[in-house]
């Protein structure tokens, strides 16, 4: 941990860039080849150039707010992106400005808050937000599949929104979630039905560096090859942090706070105890 802290401390501002249409920056994901994708507050996942963070490309198609992106392991060119509008879709990044190439659904009642794929890059994952008074779920599909590749849905685990699912880097069967009912819950997917995939289940008590953004930062990312940082915000800002890096441009940072129609809603975290009855058959 101090390790990471000394990282951290040596880190400043190298890029900084201010798009022509100021919207909140929401996730950001790294390609190897030197893309940057970013997901924003008008529904558009934004291309950008690793070292330089211009701009080189956009996809359009949700019609809801994005819940994150992810490049595929296994084929970098290939772009995930889920939404609040009950879709996953997936995107060639080498031809900016399509429509998908593959589109996911789940129910008609589903939006999608949180999405990941497993590090064998065949299995996604996506987390609802509550759809009735105690109801939410993580939704499974195989991107090998045509016609969407549904899987199946637990159910059981989570009674809010689930606002992350993260699989394991290395086991593609391992799975973590959280939601704001105040559940972690760690599955091992190898084990068939929900109640045996549930390993362990942690109730948590609750749902960095100065001087770059002037207001709420929503995702960041960490370059472990370059020891860099990459952060984007509600000021709309996208940020290159490096050990000893100098900003190219000089001058006074001004507030971006972003003026979208779109009103992001937060909730208050609920802490409920992990007590769960079998619903009726």
């Amino acid at each position: 941990m101090e390790g990471l802290e000394e990282k951290l401390r040596s880190l400043s501002i190298a890029r900084r860039c201010h798009p022509e249409e100021p919207t909140y920056l929401l996730d950001v994901a790294l390609q190897p080849a030197g893309l940057l994708a970013v997901s924003c507050s008008n529904f558009t996942v934004r291309l950008h150039n690793k070292e330089t963070l211009q701009p080189v490309g956009e996809f359009r198609g949700h019609s809801g707010p994005l819940c994150g992106v992810v490049f595929s392991h296994t084929c970098p060119d290939f772009l995930y992106s889920g939404s609040a509008d009950g879709t996953v879709r997936g995107w060639d990044v080498r031809r900016p400005g399509t429509k998908a190439a593959q589109v996911f659904k789940g129910e008609p009642s589903h939006s999608y808050c949180s999405f990941e794929l497993s590090c064998g890059g065949t299995l996604l994952c996506a987390g609802t937000e509550q759809v009735n008074e105690e109801d939410s779920f993580l939704v499974f599909w195989d991107v090998r599949k045509p016609g969407g590749g549904l899987l199946g849905v637990f159910s059981e685990s989570h009674s809010d929104d689930v606002t992350q699912v993260r699989f394991h880097p290395r086991d593609k069967d391992r799975l973590a979630t959280g939601s704001t009912d105040g559940l972690v819950n760690v599955f091992d997917l190898s084990r068939g039905t929900e109640e045996e995939a549930l390993q362990a289940t942690c109730n948590s008590d609750s749902s960095s560096l100065e001087g770059g953004h002037a207001s709420t930062v929503r995702c960041f990312l960490w370059d472990a090859a370059e020891e860099a940082l990459v952060t984007g915000g509600e000021d709309s800002q996208l940020l290159l942090w490096k050990p000893g890096g100098e900003e190219l441009t000089a001058g006074r940072r001004e507030s971006m706070k972003s003026q979208s129609a779109l009103r992001l809603q937060s909730r208050p975290h609920k802490k409920h105890g992990y007590r769960r009855e079998k619903k009726a058959a």
